[in-house]
C-alpha cells in the first residue's frame, strides 16, 4: 500500500496522540471524522499501523533496575532460536535487537532488583551460544519516547 501526503499526516497525529477522535484528527487536517476512519482502518488492514500502545513509567511498575545488555554469540546454525526464544519468553526483557557490530544482540531489561538483574544475566550466559554479556545499568533516563519530531 502506498502512503500519500494524507496517511503520513493522520500517522504523524496518532504518534502524538493514539487515542486522538477521528473528529479531532479531521479537523486538524480538515478532513470530515469518516474520512480519517477509513483511512485508518485501511492502514489497519494492511497491517502499517500494527497495533497500539501505553507508555507506561517505569517506577510505577513493580521494580525499577532497568539497563542494557550487550549480548555476543557465537555463530552456529540455531543459534538465533536458542537465544530468541529466551528473549521472546523472558518478560523482564523489555526489548530484543539483532544488531551489527561487535555484539549480537542490544537488550533492555527491567527487573525488581540488582539481584534479580543478576539472575536475568546468569540466564542469559546459560544459553550456550553466548560467549559474552556486557550489561549497562540506567541511573536515569534523560528521554525516552517512541514518537519521532514534526519537521
Amino acid at each position: 500500500m502506498e502512503l500519500d501526503a494524507t496517511d503520513l499526516a493522520i500517522l504523524a497525529e496518532l504518534e502524538r496522540n493514539g487515542r486522538a477522535p477521528h473528529a479531532e484528527i479531521g479537523r486538524i487536517l480538515g478532513m470530515s471524522g469518516p474520512g480519517v476512519y477509513a483511512r485508518i482502518h485501511r492502514m489497519e488492514e494492511s497491517g502499517i499501523i500494527q497495533g497500539y500502545t501505553v507508555q507506561v513509567d517505569p517506577r510505577a511498575r513493580q521494580g525499577n533496575v532497568v539497563a542494557f545488555v550487550r549480548v555476543t554469540t557465537r555463530a552456529q546454525a540455531n543459534e538465533h532460536d536458542l537465544f530468541e526464544s529466551l528473549a521472546l519468553q523472558d518478560i523482564r526483557i523489555l526489548e530484543c535487537h539483532d544488531v551489527a557490530g561487535e555484539d549480537s544482540y542490544l537488550l533492555k531489561v527491567q527487573c525488581k532488583s540488582l539481584e534479580e538483574l543478576r539472575e536475568l544475566i546468569a540466564s542469559v550466559r546459560a544459553v550456550p551460544q553466548v560467549t559474552r554479556t556486557l550489561a549497562s545499568v540506567v541511573l536515569t533516563t534523560i528521554k525516552e519516547t517512541n514518537k519521532r519530531s514534526r519537521k
